[in-house]
């Protein structure tokens, strides 16, 4: 028993060791690509904003333009 528990700790220590070595990726990105961007920190940029920002974004437009042909066509 103390022996599994002894290499438990040797499996953890070394995966502490190993963690900071490994590069931080963000969702959906790329590689190399530059870091994507919430869109009211840069609302004139679009191809930098994040794509659950993007989608929100067309959703809400074209929830605007079925409302308003709704309205106009009624």
């Amino acid at each position: 028993m103390s022996s599994q528990i002894a290499q438990m700790r040797n499996v953890v220590s070394r995966g502490l060791r190993v963690a900071p070595r490994v590069t931080k990726r963000t969702m959906a990105t790329e590689p190399g690509a530059e870091a994507k961007v919430n869109c009211w920190e840069a609302p004139l940029e679009i191809p930098k904003w994040k794509e659950e920002h993007i989608v929100i974004a067309v959703l809400a437009g074209w929830g605007a333009v079925i409302y308003g042909a709704k309205k106009a066509f009624s």
